[in-house]
């Protein structure tokens, strides 16, 4: 082992013995306030979870940590606390990392509370599997805009003249569908939304999660659309 890493190890130990051949005394050492502050903020990153507040904790962990680690390696006989900045910083990473990505798919892909989740498929009329009603509809799907039960519907938002502020907009199944042939093509595999109260979208080209009452319109007629949704949630 060479002498740099020796020294390098006895440096990590607080101790007030003389360091072989070197002549160097080690006194006393404070221990890192960033360091013990970098492993404390991030015992606190699951708080993620709970409140986006908390993506301070490993932010200023990470800062905390980095920064104590560089005053511990620039001042070794007078800071410690390496191990401390260290865990910090791992932790700090790791654990937002982990809350991050359960954050995304909480947001995207978890059905809020009070919503019934659909699929546009379930929209299709289907003579031999649903001969209960003139619409060959799911009873399902009539039930739930009957009752203008709230809804979860994922979808594509069709291109229009706006790319923010958009109040109504047309969901469609897939990027297939075409912007001037969809309605009378298939009207099932759309739907109109209108965003309620100070709701409003943007565009993307990316999957939308639209949430609010359904209504199916009983006289659509050709190039009309026979469900609409009152949206109070856009993801």
């Amino acid at each position: 082992m060479s002498k740099e890493k020796e020294f390098d190890q006895v440096l990590t130990k607080v101790t007030d013995e003389d360091l072989g051949e070197t002549g160097v005394r080690v006194g006393y050492r404070a221990v890192s306030v960033l360091a013990i502050l970098a492993f404390f903020l991030s015992l606190f990153t699951p708080l993620m979870l709970l409140s986006m507040w908390f993506v301070l904790c490993p932010l200023v962990g990470l800062l905390c940590g980095v920064w104590g680690l560089f005053r511990i390696l620039s001042s070794p006989f007078d800071y410690t606390g390496r191990g401390f900045a260290v865990a910090g910083i791992i932790v700090s990473f790791v654990f937002a990392l982990v809350a991050g990505i359960f954050g995304v798919w909480q947001y995207y892909y978890s059905v809020p509370v009070g919503y019934t989740v659909v699929d546009f498929l379930e929209f299709r009329p289907n003579e031999d599997k649903y001969k209960d009603n003139k619409y060959n509809i799911n009873p399902r799907i009539l039930e739930l805009a009957a009752e203008h039960r709230k809804v979860y519907i994922r979808g594509y938002m069709m291109p229009g003249n706006q790319l923010a502020g958009i109040q109504d907009f047309m969901m469609v199944r897939s990027k297939a569908h075409c912007k001037f042939c969809a309605p009378e093509k298939n009207p099932f595999d759309m739907v109109t939304v209108h965003c309620m109260g100070n709701l409003r979208a943007s565009f993307r080209m990316n999957a939308a999660h639209v949430g609010g009452e359904l209504y199916f319109n009983e006289n659509f007629r050709y190039g009309e659309l026979p469900f609409h949704i009152d949206a109070d949630l856009f993801k």
